[in-house]
């Protein structure tokens, strides 16, 4: 079940747009996950004018299906996505619950494996993943940096560095993953 964006009150900036989807059994195909995705970052670029370059929304839906696709194949049975924006909208947070307390792990590189690449790919789009442990599951959260001001669809999509070394694998004394930054893309001036 999808909730309404919920709106801020008149004289706030655009940190409260929120999306939420929420299952019981089976979770929802990537599908539905990615429209409420493209809910979220419609309603920030036409409430709140922050331009959301084509690249990154495409960004923002990747990691979306990636999460909810591995809630679906890992973890089936009650679980929750929420979408929301941050930083004065330049963030989408993106926080998938799931009911198995098996936290994910992240597999060496195998360009010829199906499947298996999916949290490696949320690292790379997001600037900050944490997983955790989250009452008898667990949470991941990402964010997605929105590049401020955007870049007009016109420079097409912008070089991104190459990220740190480094394992998601959680610290197992800590059951948790610490939040892992990435430095921000090199931008490309107006020709």
């Amino acid at each position: 079940m999808a909730l309404p964006l919920m709106k801020q009150a008149d004289g706030q900036g655009p940190d409260a747009l929120r999306r939420r989807l929420a299952w019981s059994g089976t979770p929802p195909a990537a599908a539905r996950a990615r429209a409420e995705a493209d809910a979220l970052l419609s309603a920030l670029q036409q409430t709140h004018r922050v331009t959301v370059a084509p690249h990154t929304a495409d960004d923002v839906r990747l990691a979306v299906s990636e999460l909810v696709t591995n809630a679906a194949r890992h973890a089936p049975g009650p679980g929750c996505m929420e979408l929301q924006t941050a930083g004065g909208g330049r963030i989408v947070r993106i926080t998938v619950w799931d009911a198995s307390p098996a936290l994910p792990q992240t597999r060496p590189a195998a360009p010829n494996r199906a499947g298996g690449h999916g949290l490696a790919i949320v690292q790379a789009l997001s600037s900050h993943l944490l997983i955790q442990r989250s009452g008898e599951g667990k949470q991941i959260t990402a964010e997605i940096p929105l590049p401020e001001g955007g870049l007009p669809a016109s420079h097409g999509r912008y070089g991104r560095s190459a990220a740190p070394g480094g394992s998601l694998a959680p610290d197992r004394a800590t059951e948790k993953t610490a939040a892992r930054s990435r430095p921000e893309p090199p931008r490309r001036s107006p020709a």
